[in-house]
């Protein structure tokens, strides 16, 4: 499975306008596409930033003519720009089903090109099972661009202490265990789940 990551950064006062564009014009389009396999609309307020993540079966379904029209619809809605990276699924885990205004943590990973699958091991073995211990994880995925080494950690938490305790949970890692492994960890952002 694949996933698009369509990222807007929104002007002021247009965040409501642009997530209400990609609820109500565009997730049915995006649904009901060949190959979906599903929205998610994330949401930073404060910051102005709108994620909207949606899952194929083959990327390339994702770049038909009325998905590139939704995209660019939800930017304007939201008089901002959009940015597009692409990842495979490598690893997913439902705990249960999030329900709107849960805490998303989308950390950026970056893996050393030549040390790819090494890095995975790393990210899936230490730090999936450390989350997964933690109380709160509703779902966690781990995207990864295996050809440059850039990827995403999202992880869907019940509520903000919840998120919080997996923060420390990470911050508890040895000093050198990512370096180890060739992962580093440039920077975590965090949303409310819209849907």
């Amino acid at each position: 499975m694949y996933a698009r990551v369509n990222i807007i950064v929104a002007a002021e006062g247009k965040v409501d306008a642009g997530v209400a564009h990609i609820e109500e014009s565009d997730r049915d389009a995006v649904e009901s596409a060949a190959g979906n396999r599903g929205l998610t609309t994330l949401v930073a307020p404060e910051a102005g930033v709108i994620v909207a993540m949606s899952y194929w079966d083959d990327l390339h379904q994702s770049s038909e003519a009325a998905l590139t029209r939704a995209r660019e619809g939800a930017a304007t809605a939201a008089g901002g720009e959009l940015f597009a990276e692409s990842f495979e699924v490598v690893a997913a885990e439902r705990a249960v089903d999030p329900v709107s205004g849960a805490v998303v943590r989308m950390t950026r990973v970056h893996l050393e090109p030549a040390r790819v699958e090494a890095g995975l091991a790393f990210l899936v073995d230490e730090i999936l099972q450390r989350l997964s211990a933690g109380a709160g994880l509703c779902s966690a995925e781990l995207l990864v661009d295996r050809e440059i080494g850039n990827g995403l950690l999202v992880t869907t938490w019940t509520d903000q202490d919840a998120a919080d305790r997996a923060e420390a949970l990470m911050d508890e890692l040895p000093a050198d265990a990512a370096a180890r492994a060739g992962a580093s960890f440039p920077r975590s952002d965090s949303y409310l789940l819209v849907r």
